[in-house]
């Protein structure tokens, strides 16, 4: 059986120039044309026009690191299936990001990996029911799977960021983006014939009855054998929206406290430091 899972401001900043003027000398009397030299006889040049680039106008560079933390209720993902293991998602992920400043916008290419840890134990298909004789998942720890394999992702994904800016040193951090992931490892289960068990009282039921489940559930295929979702997307698309603040301890270093959507909920730190 197959087990379905759950796949979810941009702003400007323009320059000013300012313009300067020459001031000319007043004319001797009222038949004479004005002069355009100075007492002595030099010729006066015009004040060269005064050009300045708005503050924090120009562009920059930036490197950075993110540590985030992954997560997807259990609630949540009961929306797509009739019963989740013992707890969501929760996965640590890390990455790094290369970004482009000007002003107050940031355009971010970045890159995490992380892997996702799903609770284990009874996972039944939506609509399925174990009383009637429909079989359960019973997914297992990565620390029970064959040799330690753990599901996990890739992803790599544009950003457009904006701040509003609360004082010099603090500001709103904003924004939305898209990317892909890509999907690692696998994710292993057995398939389980239910004793005695409904959907509300799955244990024990439908747990495995080898050690260290020693439930009273029959294998399906006879015998303890895992198996492995082969319907797992290889690519997931990666949806961001992000709120948070960031921090400039110098005008050339932030420090970001972000949470939001990133296909997942997320909420994590993140830096970068700018050339």
């Amino acid at each position: 059986m197959r087990l379905r899972l759950l796949t979810l401001s941009l702003g400007t900043f323009f320059a000013a120039t300012a313009g300067g003027s020459a001031a000319a000398q007043p004319a001797l009397d009222d038949s004479a044309p004005a002069s355009s030299s100075d007492p002595a006889g030099a010729p006066a040049e015009p004040a060269p026009a005064a050009t300045a680039a708005a503050p924090g106008n120009a562009v920059e560079y930036g490197v950075g690191i993110r540590l985030r933390n992954v997560r997807l209720p259990k609630g949540e993902i009961e929306l797509f299936v009739e019963r989740a293991g013992s707890s969501g998602v929760s996965s640590g992920g890390i990455g790094f990001d290369l970004t482009r400043r000007r002003g107050n916008v940031e355009l971010q290419l970045g890159f995490e990996f992380e892997h996702f840890v799903l609770g284990e134990g009874v996972w039944i298909e939506k609509g399925k029911d174990v009383a009637a004789g429909d079989e359960a998942d019973f997914i297992v720890h990565p620390d029970n799977a064959p040799n330690g394999e753990k599901l996990g992702w890739f992803t790599i994904e544009f950003t457009f960021l904006n701040h509003s800016q609360i004082n010099k040193y603090l500001s709103v951090r904003y924004g939305a983006g898209a990317g892909l992931g890509i999907v690692t490892g696998n994710l292993w289960h057995y398939n389980i014939i239910c004793n005695g068990a409904t959907n509300a009282n799955v244990s024990p039921g439908c747990v495995p009855p080898d050690s260290p489940f020693n439930g009273t559930g029959r294998y399906s295929e006879g015998t303890a054998t895992l198996v492995k979702y082969d319907s797992i997307p290889p690519v997931f698309p990666v949806i961001n929206a992000i709120i948070g603040l960031q921090a400039k301890p110098t005008p050339k270093s932030t420090v970001n406290l972000e949470a939001g959507i990133r296909t997942f909920l997320f909420f994590g730190l993140s830096g970068s430091y700018f050339f």
